[in-house]
């Protein structure tokens, strides 16, 4: 008998009787808090982003602070595993929900006042928290739910985001109906935003720790032991050269690249109540793709190698088509600008039509990655790890996205550089992915049993 397939002793602690089953410790509850909190926080800040540049009348300032929001997100997602093994996923959580309220606050600031460096010093604490934020929300999304309901939790998660920009769209729209014309978005809505962010602080305290948590069928989170901070450093280097995670990194840093864009195509070309209209539009279709999206990746009909390769190529080849249609929509404004488009003006639908197809379109590519990332690992340290340095590179993606659109270059040869990012990007993270299912998949081998691993969940056998 091989040495991972002994069998061992039972602990003391497993002669005891089970855990009362608690509503508050299930799964569902789990998704349900960081859902809510992803509502208030990220879903929220998307709902001013997808306003096109945080409301304001011009991009540039807005674009500045993002793409330092991005930069030292992405740094602090990268390194947050390290917080995570120091003070814990729940703890981690609760200091990244403070991120989003001081942001908002400074937005509020300049479109009432035009305080501008308000904006920087909020866009740095943000990028900071945010950081600890997203590495502890990548963690609970992917190493808490079952494996076999990982596709539709994700979709839930992104739901509760996307819930977020139509609450924030509804606002917008209420607030900003009768603006046919350029302009800023009025600052009442931002300050809605600041009272409602707050909230994701108080909310954060009702996540569970890992090894609280009651999975409906029976299995316990994989909790990883901590170790020195040394170690973690050569552990998440290790992480970041291998195969698994090293293909990837292009398509993480290309799969966000085109928001930049988007905000500062919608400010540009489109009335006030148009762009409250797109922030609440883009985010009802994100919530149905990726919903069904979700399903699809959770079908058990299928195996996890054929979901992995059929959805990847539905999502890239989507989003490819959709940055095409980008680059002819831009290159005709670029060559006779439209105009304030609203949506009793003519032609509004092409352009229109283009910002929803590409939020809805990147929506289910996050999705879809997500997904990707909690089925090449397991246990709250490696997906920590893995959620943070997706996250992290896909936030520098952000960051030059954002950076490009606070000068003036054109937004034709913005679209161009995103779609030779992304054209690169697709071959060698398709090596990767194709490892989903496969003989080295976390979910197709027998985990060894210890102390803090309980037996595998009953999917494993399905697949």
């Amino acid at each position: 008998m091989s040495d991972d397939l002994k069998l061992v002793e039972p602990a003391e602690h497993d002669s005891m009787p089970p855990a009362k089953k608690s509503f508050y410790r299930s799964t569902l509850f789990q998704m349900l808090v960081v859902g809510f909190i992803a509502f208030l926080g990220p879903g929220l800040w998307n709902a001013t982003n997808n306003l096109g540049a945080g409301g304001a009348l011009e991009p540039y300032l807005v674009n500045a602070a993002n793409s330092i929001i991005f930069a030292v997100l992405g740094l602090l997602c990268i390194v947050s595993a390290i917080a995570v093994n120091r003070i814990g996923v729940k703890w981690t959580l609760v200091l990244g929900s403070l991120a989003w309220a001081p942001y908002s606050s400074a937005l509020y600031q300049n479109n009432r006042y035009g305080t501008q460096w308000y904006v920087i010093f909020a866009a740095s604490v943000c990028g900071i928290s945010a950081g600890l934020y997203w590495a502890a929300e990548g963690a609970i999304v992917l190493a808490y739910p079952e494996h076999k309901k990982r596709g539709r939790y994700l979709a839930i998660w992104q739901a509760f985001k996307s819930s977020g920009q139509i609450v924030g769209g509804a606002i917008n729209l209420g607030v900003n109906v009768h603006r046919s014309t350029s302009g800023k978005i009025s600052y009442a809505t931002l300050l809605a935003f600041v009272v409602l962010q707050v909230l994701a602080f108080p909310a954060s305290f009702l996540i569970s720790n890992p090894e609280q948590v009651q999975r409906e069928d029976g299995t316990k989170v994989k909790v990883d032991a901590r170790t020195s901070t040394r170690e973690q450093f050569r552990v998440l280097w290790k992480t970041l050269i291998s195969k698994d995670m090293g293909l990837l990194l292009p398509l993480f840093f290309s799969s966000w690249f085109y928001w930049g864009y988007a905000s500062t195509f919608l400010t540009l070309y489109f009335s006030v109540r148009a762009r409250a209209l797109a922030s609440f539009l883009s985010a009802i279709t994100g919530i149905t793709a990726t919903t069904l999206l979700g399903y699809f990746l959770d079908s058990q009909r299928l195996s996890l190698k054929a979901r992995a390769r059929y959805g990847g190529i539905f999502v890239m080849a989507i989003f490819s088509c959709i940055l095409i249609w980008a680059l002819i929509i831009q290159h005709e404004y670029t060559g006779k600008h439209p105009g304030v488009l609203d949506w009793l003006s003519p032609g509004f639908g092409r352009g229109f039509g283009l910002y929803i197809m590409l939020n809805t379109a990147g929506s289910m590519v996050q999705n879809y990655l997500y997904w990707a990332v909690g089925s090449l690992t397991d246990g709250t340290s490696e997906l920590t790890r893995t959620a943070g340095i997706f996250r992290g590179v896909e936030a520098w993606g952000q960051c030059a996205s954002f950076g490009i659109g606070s000068s003036r270059f054109s937004p034709f040869y913005t679209v161009v550089i995103n779609m030779v990012f992304w054209i690169v990007s697709i071959p060698p993270a398709w090596f990767s992915l194709l490892g989903i299912g496969g003989a080295d998949s976390p979910y197709i081998q027998r985990p060894t049993l210890d102390s803090k691993t309980t037996t595998p969940d009953a999917d494993f056998e399905k697949l």
